[in-house]
Formats: structure tokens, C-alpha cells, sequence
């Protein structure tokens, strides 16, 4: 029999086929190189008795805070694997599972951020070295007149409220584009909430007086205002706030001073197309928030006994 040639066509899907295969290993891989420490996987990722007990530590208090108001317990050497109540609830099978449900938000959030492109996930390890990394910048920034935003330096919790902080406004415009509302639920939003959706004027009109002189009809407008004038803004506010007719004492423009109110700002109604944008922003928000709260169809694969077996003391 003769030797059969394979069709070049053919050699090179084969060829593409095995790449594929190749690449999808390499991406299960990626989740399947679990840490000898774990103790239960999230979506494929490892989670550690260390990264659990950060958020166990996060709920302790909040734990003995309960177990002391429904059962009047004090914490002593026992407290925490002692049986409570009807249902025998341990405050260490509490704390875990609070802890779990705090822990299960977080990489939700996490996951939605990756799979939306928004920021790709990251490790507990991975996150403890980028907060070492930015607290190290963010010393040199200080040595060296720099600006930043936030804390001068972060601990872990503050690290990760930080950066959640930072993807949300991301995060809420992709969920936009998945949330949809109908004329008629625009509607119906914009009549409920009517009284939030007005204008406030930027002028009022007031007798002034700076302390001990006699007082001035005068225009206040707060646009006038520094941002940076938080005395001044305050004090407009409050006068603002106030009925005719009423006097409010406060510092303006650097000054001591006492105004009664002539007029009001003036207040408009805003129209639906104003507040459009507003709207959907809220109801993608509140999307968002949902999602990441419903943590059920997160894949949860615990490491033989030793999750079960923990005990929070």
C-alpha cells in the first residue's frame, strides 16, 4: 500500500487544535496551582487560613458584640466554643461564617472586576506586596513634596477598601450597559423621588453685619466661595437653610459676622431628561450592589476537613 499524505488544511487545524488545547491548560493552570496552605478555592482561586483569618479578625468583634446582647456571654476561656441558646450556635461557627460572607463579597467584587477587564485578580500575597510597594511610594511622595490621595500609609483593610474604591465608578459604568430601564420605570422613578430632583439657586439675599457694625442688605452668592472656605460654604448653608426672617451667626469671608435672611435661594424643579443619566446611574449601582451580594453561585471547593475543622478562639 502506498503512503496517504495528509492534506496541508488538515495538518494545520490539527496544528491550531493542539495550540488551543495548549492555551486552555495553561489558563486552567493558572487557578489549578493551588498553595499548599489552602484551605478552599473561590471560582478556581486558592484562599489561605491566613487570608480567611484577616477576615475572621474583621468580624470578632462584632461576634462577641452579638453573642453578648442575645445571650448576655462574656468572653473568657471558653467563650468562643461554647454552645449558645436553642440553637447552639458557637461563637466560632459564627465568626466563620461571617467571615465567609465577608470574604465571599470581596471576590465576587474581585471576579466581576476581572472578568469586566476592569482589574485583573490578584492573591492575597499579591495584594500584601502591592500595599508594601504603594506604602513605600507613598514615604518617598512625603520625603519629597509628592501628592497623593488617600492615607499617608494603608494596612491591609485599608488597602483593599481603597482599591475597591477606586474600580467602582469603573465597575458601575459596565453596568450600565447591562442595565436597562423602561420609559414607563423612568417614569416612575422620576415621580417617586421628585422632591430630590431640584435646583438650588446660588443667591440669597441677607442683612449683613461684620460684629459691631451696622448691618447691609447684601447678595450672597456661594459661587463667590472658595472651595477651600469651608467656614464661609458652611455658613451659607445654614443661612440658606434657615426661614426668613431669621438671624445666623458664623464667620463669612474671614470674618465674624451676623445676617438675617431676606430671601431664599430659589428652588426649580428639575426635568426628567435632566436627571436621565442620574437615574441609571442609581439603578446600575444598585445592580452592581446586588450582584456582588448574591454570592450563591460563586463555586466553592473546600480542601478535604480543613475548613470545618478550624476553630476561631
Amino acid at each position: 500500500m502506498g503512503i496517504k499524505r495528509r492534506k496541508p488544511t488538515v495538518i494545520i487545524l490539527f496544528i491550531a487544535l493542539i495550540v488551543l488545547i495548549l492555551l486552555v491548560l495553561s489558563l486552567t493552570n493558572k487557578k489549578a496551582g493551588l498553595p499548599e496552605n489552602w484551605i478552599f478555592t473561590v471560582g478556581g482561586y486558592a484562599v489561605t487560613e491566613e487570608e480567611f483569618q484577616f477576615y475572621v479578625k474583621e468580624q470578632r468583634s462584632i461576634t462577641t458584640d452579638y453573642f453578648f446582647k442575645t445571650y448576655g456571654a462574656q468572653v473568657d476561656e471558653g467563650f468562643w466554643t461554647r454552645q449558645y441558646g436553642e440553637n447552639h450556635e458557637t461563637p466560632s461557627e459564627y465568626a466563620k461564617k461571617s467571615a465567609m460572607s465577608a470574604l465571599l463579597k470581596t471576590k465576587q467584587e474581585q471576579l466581576i472586576a476581572d472578568e469586566r477587564g476592569v482589574a485583573p485578580y490578584k492573591s492575597f500575597d499579591e495584594l500584601k506586596s502591592d500595599m508594601e510597594d504603594e506604602n513605600v511610594k507613598r514615604t518617598k511622595m512625603d520625603d519629597s513634596g509628592g501628592t497623593y490621595y488617600g492615607l499617608p500609609q494603608f494596612d491591609l483593610y485599608q488597602y483593599m477598601q481603597y482599591l475597591s474604591g477606586a474600580r467602582w465608578p469603573d465597575l458601575v459604568e459596565t453596568q450600565l450597559k447591562k442595565t436597562k430601564m423602561s420609559e414607563s420605570e423612568l417614569q416612575v422613578e422620576y415621580a417617586s423621588k421628585s422632591a430630590e430632583y431640584v435646583r438650588i439657586a446660588d443667591e440669597l439675599t441677607a442683612t449683613l453685619a461684620i460684629a459691631g457694625q451696622a448691618k447691609e442688605e447684601k447678595v450672597l452668592n456661594r459661587l463667590d466661595i472658595s472651595k477651600e472656605d469651608t467656614e464661609s460654604l458652611k455658613f451659607w448653608e445654614s443661612l440658606a437653610a434657615a426661614s426668613v426672617g431669621e438671624t445666623v451667626i458664623g464667620k463669612y469671608m474671614g470674618e465674624d459676622v451676623i445676617a438675617t435672611l431676606i430671601t431664599k435661594p430659589e428652588i426649580s424643579k428639575l426635568k426628567l431628561e435632566e436627571v436621565k443619566d442620574s437615574i441609571l446611574y442609581g439603578w446600575a449601582e444598585s445592580d452592581l450592589r446586588a450582584l456582588i451580594a448574591n454570592t450563591n453561585k460563586l463555586k466553592i471547593v473546600y480542601n478535604a476537613n480543613q475548613f470545618s475543622e478550624l476553630v476561631v478562639n
